[in-house]
């Protein structure tokens, strides 16, 4: 095998593989290895840590076909480190493999091919769809946050997508807070209830996407693997053995309590909140309160509600009264990145608390809320 491929590309390929990588993969030598297979002017690299996989396509200048197995994060370091528009070659000697940039010369050891794993493939797919890459990447990305870590709740470890009357339909939930997004109009991917992508896999799966290409992505999936594939790379992980929950039923209604707010002067104001509250405090609650015909949302602190009184300009209907979490309210607006911010109340005290954009309709949050009277219990 000889191969000659631009340093920039190839850098940015081998990053990507090295960066799935982690602890737990370390401990088997073979996992830490990229195969890189040179043919009809493209170099194939492909990273496999069991649970998924992913496969990359560069062009390449081909001078002699071949496969070899080399450490994707040694490889990576020697290629970010050389200028972005130089010429790396890379030749197979055997028992060791040359790297030669310039008048730079390096010899890296190699692993035999059939030591490496298989890599997991589609054989009976069962959904199927393309969707626009900025889609895809919200549906990703924006309801992870909510993912839990708790270890016996695995069925939630991951986000679950799935036709839905409104289309596609992501979800992830903790216990404490349920974030949905829905790319409308597609369908046809998930009928059932588990497809769900495990987090590690769909942080490596947003990193793919980050790139500048903005090519359709086509998702497949069968019982037990997902898929996304779009020119330049393929990516397959295994899912999550589980059935998600039934979290439909944890979707509050709409009511006519509710009080929508500039995102960056809530943000600030839970800043000034935390800022006075009591070091002793052990649960860190923030009470909020509106009460139409006042158009303002009241800020408080739940266990000191004479320390801090903050208003904030809102519009305001009805009226509300709910203590929540500081950290988890923060984290939400952070997520949902919109301009202004909708917080429904309900008409239950002990229902979710319905977070919205108002321009958005696709993007759904739910806040579970504490409880705020005599005596302040742990949070839902």
């Amino acid at each position: 095998m000889r191969v000659t491929v631009q340093a920039k590309p190839f850098a940015s390929a081998l990053s990507l593989a090295a960066g799935m990588l982690d602890a737990r993969v370390k401990k088997v030598a073979a996992l830490q290895y990229a195969r890189l297979t040179a043919e009809n002017d493209r170099v194939i690299i492909t990273a496999n840590v069991l649970d998924f996989a992913l496969q990359l396509s560069l062009s390449a200048t081909i001078e002699a076909e071949g496969e070899i197995a080399l450490r994707s994060e040694k490889l990576a370091s020697l290629a970010t480190s050389v200028p972005p528009d130089a010429n790396i070659t890379i030749v197979d000697d055997g028992a060791m493999v040359s790297i030669r940039c310039g008048r730079s010369r390096f010899k890296l050891t190699t692993l035999p091919i059939d030591v490496l794993p298989s890599t997991s493939t589609i054989k009976k797919e069962i959904g199927r769809v393309t969707i626009e890459r900025p889609q895809l990447i919200a549906l990703l990305s924006k309801p992870a946050f909510a993912i839990t870590t708790e270890q016996t709740r695995f069925n939630l470890h991951g986000v679950f997508l799935h036709d839905a009357a409104q289309g596609l339909t992501a979800v992830a939930a903790d216990g404490h807070r349920l974030a949905r997004v829905v790319a409308p109009g597609i369908s046809g991917l998930s009928q059932d209830r588990r497809l769900i992508i495990p987090k590690p896999a769909i942080k490596v799966l947003l990193r793919l996407l980050g790139g500048k290409d903005a090519e359709p992505v086509t998702l497949r999936r069968s019982a037990a693997l997902f898929e996304a594939e779009s020119s330049g790379f393929s990516f397959v992980s295994k899912l999550i053995d589980a059935d998600y929950p039934a979290y439909e039923r944890l979707l509050p209604v709409p009511s006519d309590n509710w009080v929508i707010v500039n995102s960056v002067a809530l943000t600030q104001a839970l800043g000034r909140i935390a800022a006075a509250m009591p070091d002793e405090t052990l649960l860190r609650l923030v009470g909020l309160t509106w009460a139409a015909p006042e158009q303002s949302l009241r800020l408080c602190i739940v266990h000191a509600p004479d320390v801090a009184d903050d208003p904030v300009e809102a519009d305001v209907k009805g009226r509300g009264r709910l203590a929540v979490q500081i950290k988890y309210l923060q984290q939400l607006l952070a997520e949902l990145g919109s301009e202004r911010v909708r917080i429904d109340a309900g008409t239950c005290p002990n229902s979710g608390v319905l977070i919205t954009d108002p321009n958005d309709p696709n993007i759904t949050i739910v806040q579970m809320p504490c409880f705020w009277g005599a005596e302040v219990a742990e949070a839902a």
